[in-house]
């Protein structure tokens, strides 16, 4: 077989496998919508109240965001059969997020769980993270576990 021949071979499966990657990924997946009835009942408010809400950047939000995905990715469950405790534990509400700047575009991301929340028996032991982010770079330097 010639080196023209194998070329066209090889063209096609060159084509496909980027594609075929895009499906074994979660992160590409966009968040799910409520049925349009469920959508119709929200009442947006005119402004948002200053009493309760918080801002932060879009560059903290991306950490948070990075370290969360890899922390507790949002495509895992707890196993069939889990305590209630352990299906508290596989819930991002569970847990408190800070984020402080760090040098040179480095934002870093503690994540702990909230005091008491899942506890039903003994206390929960280290179920906490803390992450160096690239926020430019869309990546975790390093993390702490």
């Amino acid at each position: 077989m010639g080196v023209s021949m194998k070329r066209k071979l090889l063209l096609p499966l060159f084509l496909v496998l980027p594609g075929c990657a895009l499906f074994q990924f979660p992160w590409h997946k966009r968040p799910a919508y409520a049925p349009p009835e469920e959508a119709a009942r929200v009442q947006f408010p005119l402004d948002l109240p200053k009493e309760t809400r918080t801002t932060i950047s879009g560059a903290m939000a991306t950490a948070m965001q990075l370290a969360l995905d890899d922390f507790l990715p949002l495509d895992v469950k707890p196993h069939r059969g889990a305590t209630e405790e352990e299906v508290c534990l596989h819930q991002r509400e569970s847990y408190e997020v800070i984020a402080s700047p760090g040098p040179e575009g480095t934002m870093f991301v503690r994540i702990t769980l909230r005091p008491k929340i899942c506890e039903k028996g003994d206390p929960v032991l280290d179920m906490e993270a803390t992450y160096a982010i690239d926020v430019a770079g869309r990546r975790i330097l390093a993390a702490q576990r």
